[in-house]
């Protein structure tokens, strides 16, 4: 027999509050609430939060010496459509009820189709349910008899069936078994105890989150040591790869030279144009595997930084003679803005490289009869050093991609069939730059207006001097790296 239940009526229905916590009236109840709300927030663990729930009204509210006995938790499996065991009270006939079980407390799993079950049926009214019979909470697991062998061995005489709400949706029950007639629960016995159905409905959804958000991290940082193992496998292989080609390849290219440079052997036309394009191809081939080489290293930590402080402006005539007859095959002109800057203070061979590797790549998509101008400015505390092109330029929208590995724009392609571009010579020189304390940025006013690539670094004040140790970059002996030089 079960019944809905509410006073010493027990034809009217109880519709449990959805929207909050209902607080009980007296003092007393109160006070034993706020004791269970400290005891469920000592733990988030969801393990814990579960075994609280079962043992608090006996131990907490003293239920067990109003003849409370069994307190068992119950929680919709979304993922399986089942009602299960959860956890259970540790008191002697808990105990007992467990050892004379037919069915393994974990096993016992109700569909949560089954509106014959007083559970399943509390879950869909959200109403609380009595009964004095076992079989109607643990039907269709239970045949009758088990459970009334059970029920009598364990000295059982009624039961409340609980819902569990949170957010407005059953999440669960909590049942209260009784060595007395439901009869004889007080108001104040039920006032608390939906109380304490409310309280435990958000206590033990917030340990499922919880629990579930610790099991994710937990997934997630193995998966992130396992990302960083096979990227360091990816780096090592790029690494060794990259090696063994660029020794075959650099033979290669020695041969091709000696041939096409060959005086006493002139070559006819055809075999020039093809041994010419070989020579090409594979000087090309090679400054990947330098550009490639340089990321892996710059990757793997293994590039020193050894910053000084030193004349950038200086720095920069001596890039400009260096790549002076490339832009005079090109006809394109070199133009620095004079100004007077301070000293900076970064890593003199890294920084060369940053210059060559931009003013490198601001030759390559300048058109014949174009000009590139470099030119510094200086707040005190940075030297920021912009180098200006009247190149293809680039949109807006191509700006974002810069700076990442292999990040050639759609209109330099066809500037990269001929000049032998990788689309690693800006990331390279974002991560230098970076490596040294600096930042580097471009803009462009769009396509076919040109672009400027600026990078900042740091000015040589008594103040940074003083922490010079922040901008040094040091690894161990064996793990120092050089970097491959620029291709212009």
């Amino acid at each position: 027999m079960h019944l809905p239940f509410l006073g010493k009526n027990p034809l009217l229905k109880v519709t449990v509050s959805t929207s909050g916590i209902r607080i009980p009236v007296k003092k007393e109840s109160l006070e034993t609430l706020w004791r269970l709300v400290q005891v469920m927030l000592v733990n988030l663990e969801f393990e814990n939060v579960a075994g609280k729930v079962v043992n608090s009204a006996l131990d907490e509210f003293g239920y067990l010496k109003l003849g409370y006995r069994i307190i068992v938790l119950t929680l919709f499996n979304e993922s399986t459509g089942f009602l299960e065991r959860v956890a259970i009270s540790s008191t002697p006939e808990a105990k007992k009820a467990l050892e004379l079980t037919p069915v393994a407390f974990k096993d016992i799993k109700i569909p949560i189709h089954n509106f014959d079950n007083l559970c399943i049926k509390a879950m869909k009214d959200k109403q609380i349910y009595r009964t004095y019979d076992w079989y109607d909470i643990l039907r269709p697991v239970y045949t009758k008899e088990q459970a009334e062998i059970v029920q009598k061995a364990v000295g059982i005489k009624s039961s409340m069936v609980y819902p569990l709400i949170f957010q407005g949706r059953p999440i669960g029950v909590l049942i209260f078994s009784m060595i007395k007639d439901f009869n004889d629960v007080t108001e104040d016995e039920k006032d608390l105890l939906s109380g304490f159905a409310d309280l435990v409905g958000l206590a033990v959804r917030n340990s499922i989150l919880f629990t579930s958000l610790k099991t994710t991290t937990s997934q997630l940082q193995v998966a992130n040591t396992k990302l960083q193992e096979l990227d360091q496998l990816k780096d090592d292989f790029v690494s060794v790869a990259s090696h063994e080609l660029r020794t075959p390849m650099t033979a290669i290219k020695s041969y091709l030279w000696m041939a096409l440079k060959r005086p006493d052997a002139p070559l006819s036309e055809k075999m020039n144009k093809y041994l010419d394009r070989a020579y090409i191809s594979t000087e090309r081939l090679i400054n990947l595997v330098n550009d490639m080489l340089n990321v892996s290293r710059i990757e793997a930590g293994s590039i020193e930084i050894r910053p000084s402080a030193f004349a950038l402006d200086k720095l920069t005539d001596d890039v400009l003679a260096e790549v002076n007859a490339k832009a005079s095959e090109k006809s394109v002109s070199l133009h620095v803005l004079q100004s007077q800057i301070p000293q900076v203070f970064a890593d003199q061979d890294k920084v060369h490289q940053v210059l060559l590797n931009l003013v490198g790549n601001s030759l390559k998509f300048t058109p014949e009869g174009g000009s590139i101008t470099i030119s510094f400015f200086s707040d005190g505390k940075t030297v920021e050093t912009s180098i200006k092109d009247s190149g293809v330029g680039m949109s807006k929208d191509d700006l974002s991609r810069l700076f990442q590995k292999f990040g050639r724009l759609d209109n330099s392609y066809v500037a990269a069939a001929t000049s032998g571009g990788t689309g690693l010579g800006l990331f390279i020189s974002k991560s230098l730059v970076e490596l040294m304390g600096g930042k580097i940025w471009a803009r462009s006013e769009g396509v076919g207006k040109g672009s400027t690539f600026t990078f900042s670094l740091p000015v040589a004040t008594p103040e940074v001097l003083s922490k010079a140790e922040q901008f040094t970059k040091k690894v161990t002996p064996g793990e120092v790296k050089t970097l491959e030089p620029v291709a212009i």
